[in-house]
């Protein structure tokens, strides 16, 4: 099957799947619930999740619980998608599940980093082993960030993580940053193969994004962990689309934060640093999801045959899938609509 028949196949199936996704008025009732399980008898009742949330047990009515069945959920539709690709778009695709084991390691090292004992029935790991292969058990086991990093043999994160054991200096910054870069390098790889009109495109997407996260990164490690110019320099994302190696040394480099929100603005990210919010740093995640998103939606709209219509809809289905865990947390603040739809990625 020629590319043209394959991209025309798998974006049939991406528009009867996207035509399930949430609609605003479903978000606008969500915002109105008081209560988890009312959210959960919501998606149940009333969206295409119902399939999934349609035994609800009356005594596990639990954030963690629904967002596990979510995440599974979306295990699930990817799957559906890997069907249509072969070989090295196929291995392509199935890296994507690499960035999602990416943040249930980062929630366990979290853990360890701050001495708390992990408890899975609060905080579910539903990627964790998908992509590495690995048991989660080995994962789960790990009481210190030695032993995490030891319980990765055998898959691509060992190579990523190693050089921290040849370091006593810990931290989690350093940990999470060789983790993303790691994750970068091995889409690299993964994308070597691919055609050239989807290289194109996926370099400028993935540039793009390695721009977001590197911001990021330099803002919090010089807010934060007061990591050296040089060091922060080292775990920057070797590439982008508008930051080159010199713009990134010079922002590693800069004196003050408010020289770095300069040269953020400077090449078009200055929105991740809005100075009207009471905080630069509480809705920096959100900001950064939220122009990928709407990025995507434009590239796949501009690119129709193309690898993009798939990276956009698996973006998609996690962002809906993050707002629902979003509204369901901020149940436990009380928050009010307004002040909850400031967190969501797809906002309305």
């Amino acid at each position: 099957m020629d590319k043209i028949a394959i991209y025309a196949a798998v974006n049939t199936k991406i528009r009867a799947m996207e035509g399930k996704f949430l609609t605003e008025s479903d978000y606008e009732t969500l915002l109105e619930k008081k209560s988890v399980p009312e959210i959960a008898f919501y998606l149940r009742d009333s969206t295409f999740y119902g399939q999934f949330l349609k035994d609800l047990p009356a005594d596990k009515l639990s954030r963690r619980y629904i967002e596990d069945i979510l995440k599974r959920n979306m295990i699930i539709n990817m799957d559906k998608l890997l069907h249509y690709f072969r070989y090295d778009y196929k291995k392509f695709i199935s890296s994507f599940y690499l960035k999602y084991e990416i943040e249930d390691l980062k929630v366990l090292a979290r853990e360890i980093f701050n001495n708390e004992k992990f408890d899975i029935t609060e905080r579910p790991l539903s990627f964790l082993g998908k992509y590495s292969k690995i048991e989660p058990e080995k994962f789960l086991k790990a009481k210190t960030v030695e032993e995490l990093i030891y319980a990765t043999e055998g898959s691509d994160f060992f190579d990523i993580l190693k050089p921290l054991l040849r370091t006593k200096t810990e931290n989690l910054f350093r940990f999470e940053m060789l983790l993303d870069a790691g994750y970068f390098r091995i889409l690299e790889n993964k994308m070597k193969n691919v055609s050239k009109e989807d290289s194109i495109i996926l370099k400028k997407w993935e540039g793009m994004v390695a721009d977001l996260y590197n911001i990021q990164w330099i803002y919090r490690g010089k807010k934060f962990y007061n990591i050296s110019p040089e060091e922060l320099l080292n775990y920057t994302i070797n590439f982008g689309d508008k930051l080159n190696f010199t713009k990134r040394r010079a922002m590693c480099y800069t004196k003050t934060l408010d020289e770095l929100y300069a040269m953020a603005q400077d090449a078009g990210y200055g929105f991740l640093f809005k100075k009207e919010e009471m905080s630069r740093d509480i809705y920096m995640e959100r900001r950064i999801n939220r122009y990928i998103y709407y990025k995507l939606k434009k590239l796949a709209r501009e690119y129709s045959m193309s690898i993009m219509q798939t990276i956009n809809y698996i973006y998609s289905f996690e962002f809906e899938i993050r707002d629902i865990i979003s509204i369901m947390e901020s149940i436990r603040y009380n928050m009010q609509p307004d002040q909850i739809n400031k967190f969501l990625i797809k906002a309305i």
